[in-house]
């Protein structure tokens, strides 16, 4: 909108118009080197979805595992190849269902290094899994041991070893792996102190509570019960594998038409106070 220059050029331009800003426009270069470029194809429930926080948190994370992992296979210095990664230039990329990381040589011109690691897909995917799953430090999510460094310090936010340990494994094997159990009992404890905290009277909420499902006892991550005796069942499901259980039996349940309220273990650990709104927004 129009408004008062806060340093006027001249008397007769004290207002500026406004509206002369410039979209759609991306400054950028080129830099010529050497790429390998790598593929991944995922499929229900699993999802790669362009511009979610799971996604760029998963691919952002095995980038620099692979990009580690080259380095190591190849004995160079860390930083000699470096990994990027984008959707699919393909409608199953626009969907969530193909992604791609592309390891390239820092070097001006190339290296060299890129087209070696190339034809060594399954044995990089491999050292890349074994460093994500064997941190010295046992981290939570990332650290100094495995995954930072100081040349990626604006990206630490986004590293997350078990998720892309769990993108790896499923690459890998074809199967969906288990997320990580003591990440989603944290997780899954995180989000019921929050919860108890905003319940009305009357209302409990239990962990790991036991209760009668159509077909048997099953027991529930999460049970708030109102002040009418009705039970709701709150569940995590994996950051790649939004709303789906991670518990077999919960999923069960869902897929039996049991109303299950499930949240995702990233948006928990990220952003609790909306995990949290959005379950009581369901319930109440």
């Amino acid at each position: 909108m129009p408004h008062r220059k806060p340093y006027p050029e001249d008397d007769d331009r004290r207002i500026c118009d406004g509206g002369g800003t410039t979209r759609h426009l991306v400054l950028g270069t080129d830099f010529i080197t050497d790429v390998a470029l790598f593929s991944m194809q995922v499929s229900e429930p699993l999802r790669l979805k362009p511009g979610h926080s799971s996604t760029n948190v998963a691919l952002r994370t095995l980038s620099e595992a692979l990009a580690k992992a080259a380095c190591g296979m190849l004995d160079i210095e860390p930083g000699e190849l470096m990994a990027e990664f984008r959707p699919a230039l393909t409608p199953a990329g626009m969907l969530g269902s193909e992604a791609e990381i592309f390891l390239y040589d820092t070097l001006p011109g190339g290296a060299g290094f890129a087209p070696q690691i190339a034809d060594r897909g399954l044995d990089l995917f491999r050292s890349a899994w074994n460093l994500l799953k064997t941190c010295a430090e046992d981290c939570d999510a990332s650290c100094y041991r495995c995954l930072r460094s100081f040349k990626n310090k604006f990206e630490h936010g986004l590293l997350d070893r078990h998720i892309g340990a769990e993108l790896i494994e499923y690459l890998l094997d074809g199967d969906l792996p288990g997320f990580n159990p003591a990440r989603l009992r944290s997780s899954t404890r995180l989000l019921a102190n929050d919860l108890q905290r905003h319940l009305q009277t009357g209302w409990t909420c239990e962990v790991d509570a036991p209760f009668d499902g159509p077909s048997g006892r099953v027991v529930a991550p999460i049970l708030l019960t109102d002040p009418l005796g009705m039970a709701h069942v709150v569940a995590l499901s994996g950051p790649l594998t939004d709303g789906q259980p991670t518990d077999p039996a919960i999923a069960r349940l869902l897929e039996s038409g049991r109303t299950v309220h499930v949240e995702n273990e990233l948006v928990v650990r990220r952003n609790l106070p909306h995990a949290t709104r959005d379950v009581l927004q369901k319930v109440l």
